[in-house]
């Protein structure tokens, strides 16, 4: 089996996972391909709310190049980089002609019978999608994305996608026997106690999981698109005597004065463990994040207003815009527990390889003929990384 795997953004630390995936493939018997990009022009990321360009290029270097793998690197336009910065909505057209015809060249030369992708939400990747589609119509996808229990190293496949766009989205879980159940509960207990002060208590406040407003469960699965306004939602729509206890996303920048509506009473607190929040609280109410399947873990009502992973179950109670939350609500432990359980069915792991420094300039060498980068360029930029995951370990 041909398999092209199409990574635009390897700087990201996703470029370990899709390695591992390539080798896991390649264990299988099949021939992979990898196409990443040296650039890519967003108009958001994480807590950077502007247009701006990501060097993929050290990765790309110094992973893609010394794995062994057959690549190609859709080479960085400065000239449209330029452009970008001065006039994006304009230069976006441009970027997406000068990226088609490198995509498909290698399409049509390579002919991947399944085509794999992280995510594939964003619109630098619906491009390469579409085409990939316009060229064979049925094209076979693999869509990949972190787990949940945890999520660094962890992953799910999907046919459909991810999110609240893969079919985990449209599956009804199944009633569970009673061996799974008493494994499932197990493993609550078991998962609970990796984290400081998880005892499971009420102490009477609503605890609301932010989000980063650029990720796409956000720009495409969500009534809101800012937190701000759906704090101001949320606090009309708890009863006033009720506190409220928001959290924002680790990669959040904003301050607080500009996340909260005027005059409120919402408590932010960003210093509390995340888990001590959860296992405290009357219930959990947010949007569509993993936060909301974690507190599944600790038995209590969660709320969520978008659409996620959990559309077709009934673990979590979707939010009507117009009504109360009422933090008390009945809910069933036992559809927690059967969403729990199709979760752990199709969560993966993998395995990243220690790798020495000898092991890695040698492949570094080896890679030469798969790259058209300079090889005192592919070492140099193999020291580095080398150097820095032996700094941050």
């Amino acid at each position: 089996m041909r398999v092209l795997i199409y990574e635009p953004m390897p700087d990201i630390q996703r470029a370990e996972i899709i390695l591992a995936i390539a080798r896991k493939e390649s264990k299988l018997g099949s021939n992979i391909f990898l196409l990443v990009e040296e650039e890519v022009q967003l108009f958001s990321r994480n807590h950077i709310n502007q247009p701006h360009s990501v060097n993929c290029t050290n990765i790309v270097k110094a992973k893609v190049a010394t794995s062994g793998f057959n690549f190609i690197a859709l080479p960085r336009s400065k000239t449209l980089a330029k452009q970008f910065k001065a006039n994006p909505n304009k230069t976006l057209k441009e970027i997406k002609h000068y990226r088609t015809n490198h995509f498909y060249k290698v399409i049509e030369s390579f002919k991947p019978d399944k085509i794999i992708i992280w995510n594939g939400l964003p619109h630098y990747q619906q491009d390469f999608i579409d085409l990939a589609r316009d060229i064979n119509p049925n094209q076979k996808f693999s869509f990949l994305e972190a787990g949940w229990f945890p999520q660094s190293g962890t992953y799910y496949e999907d046919p459909l996608g991810v999110n609240a766009q893969s079919s985990i989205s449209i599956t009804k879980p199944r009633t569970i026997s009673s061996e799974e159940r008493k494994n499932v509960r197990q493993w609550k207990v078991s998962y609970r106690e990796k984290f400081e002060d998880n005892n499971i208590s009420d102490n009477g406040y609503v605890f609301i999981p932010l989000q980063l407003e650029t990720d796409t469960n956000i720009t495409k699965f969500s009534p809101f698109s800012t937190m701000k306004n759906f704090l101001e939602w949320a606090e009309s729509h708890v009863a006033p005597e009720i506190t409220i206890i928001a959290r924002q996303h680790p990669l959040d920048r904003t301050p607080q004065l500009n996340l909260l509506p005027p005059n409120s009473q919402i408590k932010l607190d960003n210093e509390t463990p995340l888990h001590q929040l959860i296992s405290k609280s009357s219930c959990v109410l947010g949007i569509n994040s993993t936060v909301l399947l974690e507190s599944l873990t600790y038995d209590k009502p969660v709320y969520a207003v978008g659409n996620g992973v959990f559309s077709a179950s009934n673990a979590i109670i979707k939010a009507r815009l117009d009504k109360t939350i009422p933090i008390h609500h009945v809910f069933s432990i036992k559809n927690q527990e059967e969403f729990l359980h199709l979760l752990f069915n199709k969560q993966k792991t993998f395995a990243i390889p220690k790798t020495s420094l000898s092991n890695a300039l040698l492949s570094a060498i080896k890679s030469q003929k798969y790259s058209h980068y300079p090889l005192s360029s592919i070492i140099f930029s193999t020291l580095r990384v080398w150097i820095k995951s032996k700094l941050q370990k």
